[in-house]
């Protein structure tokens, strides 16, 4: 959750990549109600074009949120020490996620448990005598209590900690030669468009269960992938020549997009078999060069059309990590009472997600923004 806006780099656009893809956020949670995948609130409708748009954004979405906080680290400790370094994620990452469990998530729960029928009584009956109980109904789609999309926070707090040897060899004169030649090797005959994703298939045949379940303790998978990922943004963080390259790349990125796109959607559409063949083993391959062809082009058109600062940057840049902190919690509260309603999907879907970027707008100019006591809960420094 950090900023990369800087007077010597030339980051602006992986700013506007982290702010458009936490709004990507927004509307692929609300898009979670309107279809048969388990939710912690859920509508009974089950839209298929909003599956194939949701099957596309899953492939990519946090890898390119955990590549670009590799780079805000790395960029992050070249200015600060470690013990600084360590405080900080301290205070932007693990305190925001104890405030969140204690309350925001518990909102989440609670209107979760509302409408499962789990539970019957006020937020202040649930809280204190349910919430904390370290339990799990199997109605509800996570125990009690718990950190729910927060998950991304409590994930990046390890990796950045984990990280930190590694940031420091990157940091040292020992290895700046070798990322000059890395980065050499890199920029020439399209090697940014297969190389990576032969390094994901290197982790994605190295285990057996591919299944990402955000439980902490027993996701290694999700921990290879996304450690990875993080430990690539670091690397290529002061690689000045591999961010041209992605602009150069980018219509390129955009053709492998789009056909491993369409190839995802036949294997999605298709049974359990091909030809005799599992599927399974496809869909690793071709979520791959979706993950990465689609990463890939978004940095492209992004270097070449947003590396800009403006206040709209400036403001949002600010805004951004609150909003990921409240978004699902308010998506679930005003879905909870627009389900009652007999309205059309379309309109019960644009007023959950136009809704929740209101909610959390007024949230943050009235009150977050404006007491330091909150943005500190927020992980916002003083003013």
């Amino acid at each position: 959750m950090e900023k990369l806006v800087s007077n010597r780099e030339r980051y602006y656009f992986l700013d506007w990549i982290r702010i458009l893809v936490f709004i990507v956020l927004i509307f692929y949670h609300t898009a979670m109600i309107f279809v048969d995948w388990s939710f912690h609130i859920e509508s009974g409708y089950n839209n298929d074009f909003l599956k194939y748009l949701m099957i596309l954004s899953s492939q990519w979405r946090l890898d390119i949120l955990f590549l670009i906080s590799g780079v805000a680290v790395f960029l992050m400790i070249q200015k600060v020490s470690i013990s600084k370094f360590f405080l900080q994620r301290i205070t932007r990452l693990y305190l925001p996620l104890v405030f969140s469990i204690v309350l925001v998530v518990a909102l989440q729960s609670y209107y979760e448990a509302l409408h499962k029928n789990v539970f019957v009584g006020s937020f202040w009956n649930f809280w204190s005598e349910l919430y904390f109980s370290f339990s799990w109904d199997k109605r509800m789609n996570a125990p009690f209590p718990t950190y729910n999309h927060m998950w991304y926070v409590l994930y990046l707090f390890h990796y950045s900690i984990l990280l930190i040897p590694f940031l420091m060899l990157l940091k040292s004169n020992v290895c700046k030669k070798t990322i000059l030649i890395v980065e050499g090797f890199l920029i020439e005959k399209y090697r940014l468009i297969w190389i990576p994703p032969f390094l994901y298939f290197m982790i994605y045949f190295s285990f057996e269960n591919h299944k990402i379940n955000h439980t902490f303790y027993d996701d290694w998978y999700a921990h290879a992938l996304f450690l990875f990922t993080m430990a690539l943004g670091a690397f290529i963080a002061k690689m000045p020549k591999i961010w041209m390259a992605f602009e150069k790349i980018k219509y390129l990125s955009l053709l492998v997009a789009l056909l491993s796109y369409f190839f995802l959607l036949v294997l999605y559409l298709f049974q359990k078999e091909l030809g005799g063949i599992s599927v399974d083993i496809f869909w690793g391959i071709i979520t791959i060069m979706v993950k990465w062809s689609w990463i890939s082009m978004i940095i492209g058109f992004s270097a070449k059309f947003l590396n800009f600062k403006n206040n709209l940057l400036i403001y949002l840049n600010e805004l951004i990590y609150p909003l990921f902190i409240l978004h699902q919690t308010i998506i679930i509260i005003i879905a909870y009472y627009v389900l009652k309603t007999s309205t059309s999907l379309l309109f019960q879907y644009i007023l959950i997600s136009l809704g929740t970027v209101f909610v959390c707008f007024v949230l943050f100019e009235l009150l977050i923004k404006r007491l330091n006591f909150m943005r500190f809960l927020f992980g916002l420094k003083s003013i």
